[in-house]
């Protein structure tokens, strides 16, 4: 006993030791038995103690126990994989070329797409895609809260087998990261889609899928390598997992480990100390961040409690500080050389915490997308960002650009932290600006001129909104707002579809500038009294529908250009 835990506790901590102690007497009793497991099942980490606890201490307690009387449960059948997969209400395709890939993007909402469709996975995976028989039926928004094994994620999953001499297998969810464990759907067994399942892939396919009783035990961020070891990851990108303690599981899950006196591996690049170079493991992501290096002279290391800093001396410039906690994650970036970034830069970099680059001017697109964490932003001089400018970030709630102009599509989509945003020379905006914001309060955009589609949609906080200089906006701009009570707009001109439709309080709007509206002009709003419209020359299908005529005798300001225009309207169609 006093073996097993000295082992356990070098290569797992202390209180871990402990825990075991407490959760195998039965298995301590046989020296050496509870260590050999530990060591053969989970790599060595001192992690490995806060995750079990704060994730599933029976399971995890039941999976080692399975160990000591493991039974392979896997039924035997005649049945073709497709049979089994009919069977089950699925439609079951193999893909042989990218193209076939490609025809399965359509079933997967923005943002949720897989890793898989960016290309390449058939080099290291078979890669085959079931849907179910009845799909189209089955629609994301009426699944509010998802869950890995709803009837939505699991209407399309992606089956993949490694390639090799042992196949690791991986069922993917349709929802991707939007739920945990998306590459572990139905626990990553085959037996939990239809029994059977198993023997008929390998019959079939000529396949030894690794694949065990014990795959049923799931731990977050841990991924199962081909040394048959629990590997703790920070990221999977593109089927390849970048762990903690200097490790990356490539696509075929075998294990890469780099020596720590000469690299370290940060989010998921590679620091090489000795030769003075940051690079991408997986150089497809074409990440931005390694440009920003260009002659390296120094690289020091040094540990601040459980964090590393490393600072990176060029030559000619000021020094480049990057902060990574005790995982390697990356945490705070401060680099005032910075001027001009391309594409995907830091773009899967999601613990980002702290990033200040006071120089920097231009971005391009992805600029940090998949980032959940950053709470301080300084960019002062930052005048154009691409497309998906920090898409999906959860922790923001302040952001202020003063320098920023001009921004592409979908900047800041889906940030329901946000509350307050100064854009005070912003001029003009693409598709998505702030879709999907919940909790934005205040805006200040005086000098915007122009944004394109789905403009602030679906904001349920924001009840004053002025755009003193805004002169023409896409579709559905601020639809769905269910706070707005004033909006000031005096020069706007020209307005898509869907125009400040199922908005619930605003009873007042002047526009006395605009000439130009599309359809479902300010439909279904109930609230409204009185419009002031003046310039009106023209306007679509569905103008004014389902708002409450009867309310006020002056509702409509300048009522005779409006049945002017209808009977306008009226020949046209009659011709």
């Amino acid at each position: 006993m006093n073996k097993d835990y000295d082992i356990l506790k070098v290569n797992y901590g202390e209180r871990f030791a402990k825990l075991c102690r407490n959760l195998f007497p039965t298995i301590l009793e046989n020296d050496g038995v509870l260590s050999d497991l530990m060591l053969s099942h989970f790599a060595s980490s001192h992690f490995l103690y806060d995750d079990i606890i704060n994730n599933d201490i029976d399971g995890f307690r039941n999976y080692i126990y399975s160990f000591t009387n493991i039974e392979i449960k896997r039924r035997k059948t005649n049945k073709s994989v497709k049979e089994l997969m009919s069977d089950a209400g699925y439609e079951i395709y193999e893909c042989h070329t990218e193209e076939d890939i490609q025809k399965f993007k359509k079933y997967y909402q923005s943002g949720e797409e897989l890793c898989t469709f960016r290309g390449g996975r058939l080099d290291d995976c078979y890669v085959f895609f079931a849907v179910k028989k009845n799909v189209n039926e089955i629609r994301r928004e009426d699944f509010k809260s998802p869950k890995r094994q709803d009837e939505y994620g699991t209407s399309v999953i992606s089956i993949q087998f490694s390639r090799g001499s042992i196949n690791t297998l991986s069922i993917k969810n349709r929802y991707n990261h939007t739920v945990g464990h998306p590459d572990a759907t139905f626990s990553n067994n085959l037996e939990n889609i239809i029994p059977g399942l198993t023997d008929a892939f390998e019959r079939e396919y000529h396949l030894n899928i690794n694949q065990t009783e014990s795959q049923d035990f799931e731990l977050e961020n841990y991924v199962l390598a081909n040394d048959r070891r629990y590997y703790r990851y920070n990221y999977e990108i593109n089927n390849i997992y970048y762990c903690s303690n200097n490790i990356i599981i490539d696509g075929n899950r075998n294990v890469i480990e780099y020596d720590h006196e000469k690299y370290l591996v940060m989010d998921y690049f590679i620091v090489d100390l000795k030769m003075k170079t940051i690079s991408l493991y997986d150089e497809s992501l074409k990440d931005s961040f390694i440009d920003s290096f260009q002659n390296i002279e120094k690289i020091k290391v040094e540990g601040v409690k459980e964090n590393k800093i490393i600072t990176v001396t060029e030559k000619d410039k000021e020094d480049v500080i990057i902060e990574i906690n005790k995982y390697g994650q990356i945490i705070k970036l401060e680099d005032k050389n910075l001027v001009s970034v391309g594409d995907y830069f830091m773009s899967y970099s999601n613990y980002l915490q702290n990033l200040n680059l006071p120089n920097l001017e231009s971005v391009g697109n992805w600029f940090l997308s998949g980032n959940i964490s950053l709470k301080v932003l300084i960019l002062p001089s930052l005048v154009v960002a691409g497309d998906w400018f920090l898409y999906s970030n959860e922790s923001l709630k302040i952001i202020n650009l003063p320098s920023l102009v001009s921004i592409g599509n979908c900047f800041l989509n889906n940030n329901n932290s946000l509350q307050n945003l100064n854009l005070p020379n912003l001029e003009s905006v693409g598709h998505s600006f702030l879709y999907w914001n919940m909790s934005l309060r205040v805006v200040d955009f005086p000098s915007l001129v122009s944004v394109g589609d789905e403009f602030l949609y679906c904001n349920n906080s924001l009840r004053v909104l002025s755009l003193p200089s805004l002169e023409s906006v896409g579709d559905s701009f601020f639809r769905f707002n269910k706070d707005l009570s004033e909006i000031n707009a005096p020069n706007l001109e020209r307005v898509g579809d869907f125009f400040l439709s199922n908005n619930l309080k605003l009873r007042e709007l002047d526009l006395p500038n605009l000439k130009f509206v599309r359809d479902y002009f300010l439909c279904d709003n109930t609230m409204l009294e009185r419009i002031y419209l003046p310039s009106l020359e023209n306007f679509g299908d569905w103008f004014l529908v389902h708002v409450q005529w009867h309310k006020s005798g002056n509702f409509i300001e300048r009522k005779d250009v409006i049945l002017e225009l209808w009977k306008i309207k009226r020949k046209a169609r009659k011709k």
